[in-house]
């Protein structure tokens, strides 16, 4: 089975729960990570002081100042010696790194906020704007804007940074708790047919089994629609890439399209739709299995495929969507080769490599020239193999993050 090296090993401190790479050109080298720490010490008045810096920054931003809470640092400072001033139930913080041109990982950005549930860039620019969202435990759908000096340039020296750009809250009673547990961009498919768009979706999940639809318009977050898609809590929530009017969303034992329910044995903790072949998503579960199904039947999956851990996050591979990237929790992680249909899907590579729960990872936008130019040449030695996925894996708990590649052979590409 092929190998998945470590790159680098890095201490978040706080539950590592999400990472996302930049999807946009020329910012591929760019990701980030989001964390997860509860403070059972904790009380109300420290909640509503990490709310109010949101609510701080927007009024700034209307102002065209900037006064965000972030703690950015030199690329070769240290995380722990970043200290929070502020303590608060659920705490988490958002990390931005970069890839250097040697490979060497590099601390970018730091922002505090309340804990993160997830995180998504958008796939493709808009306004001229690089966007990522954030989902927090205040029930919050956060959208921060990249700023760069030097586009022509990808080199990490480049004056990254993120700066909130609009925010808004999707809780209807503010009596009740509220957590964003997910949610997706409406523009999957966006970048891969160079299709354009001015005013994206986006659906978010929570913890009352709620979806909200949301527009961003400008540089205003607007609410569409809303509605009690589950009893539960909804722990996913994904559109259908080749037709936006339809949203997917898993709950404890189900997930929903237009009202239909496909029982799983455990809740269903993740959903991804294939951009490149319509009528194809993905969804993990509890159970620890993988399922593909055919959008057209949702009698059955067309493929299940043990995975051997509770599959939190599912990954389609962002050039040809043959590969999924799974995060197992207890059972770490693994790429899954759905390319040679119609037989099923196989284990092709794991990581097992850490000392808790996976919840987090990702792949990498890079083309082979461009991790050529940045991974050592003795991994490209041997023709027999080439690069088809780089990945950071986020470990829930102990909060490392390891950065690292699958190899495989040319006859499988």
């Amino acid at each position: 089975m092929p190998s998945i090296k470590t790159l680098h090993v890095w201490d978040t401190k706080y539950s590592a729960d999400s990472v996302e790479w930049c999807p946009v050109v020329p910012h591929r080298r760019v990701f980030v990570c989001g964390t997860y720490q509860v403070d059972s010490g904790a009380d109300t008045h420290s909640e509503a002081a990490i709310s109010s810096t949101v609510d701080d920054q927007l009024a700034t931003v209307e102002q065209g100042e900037d006064i965000q809470r972030d703690l950015t640092t030199d690329s070769d400072e240290n995380p722990s010696d970043l200290q929070s001033h502020v303590s608060y139930k659920r705490h988490g913080r958002l990390f931005m790194f970069a890839l250097g041109g040697s490979a060497e990982l590099c601390l970018l950005q730091q922002i505090e906020m309340p804990a993160i549930l997830d995180l998504k860039w958008c796939h493709i620019e808009i306004r001229d704007k690089v966007l990522l969202a954030v989902a927090n435990a205040k029930g919050e759908v956060l959208i921060y804007e990249l700023f760069c000096t030097k586009k022509d340039d990808i080199s990490v020296d480049m004056d990254y940074k993120l700066s909130l750009l609009t925010a808004l809250s999707i809780v209807e009673d503010s009596e009740c708790e509220t957590l964003a547990l997910s949610f997706d961009w409406s523009t999957g498919r966006n970048s891969l047919s160079d299709i354009s768009e001015e005013n994206p979706l986006l659906t978010v999940s929570d913890s009352r089994g709620g979806i909200t639809l949301l527009r961003l318009t400008g540089s205003t977050l607007e609410k569409v629609d809303s509605w009690r898609a589950h009893n539960f809590e909804a722990w996913i929530t994904a559109f259908d890439y080749w037709n936006t009017s339809i949203v997917y969303s898993g709950m404890y034992s189900s997930f929903v399209k237009l009202g239909i329910n496909k029982s799983h044995e455990a809740g269903i903790t993740s959903l991804h739709c294939n951009a490149v072949t319509e009528h194809v998503i993905v969804s993990g579960s509890y159970d620890e299995n993988l399922r593909v199904w055919d959008t057209r039947s949702l009698k059955r999956p067309t493929y299940t495929v043990s995975l051997g851990g509770g599959v939190w996050r599912l990954k389609w591979d962002p050039h040809r969507c043959n590969h999924l990237l799974a995060a197992c929790m207890h059972g770490g992680f693994r790429v899954v080769d759905c390319s040679s249909r119609p037989d099923t899907p196989q284990v092709v590579a794991e990581f097992n490599e850490h000392q808790s729960l996976a919840y987090g990872s990702d792949f990498c936008h890079f083309s082979k020239e461009e991790l050529k130019s940045i991974l050592p040449e003795e991994d490209f030695e041997n023709e027999s193999q080439c690069f088809d996925v780089v990945s950071i894996l986020g470990e829930y708990g102990s909060g490392i993050e390891k950065d690292g590649h699958h190899t495989e052979q040319k006859k499988n590409r």
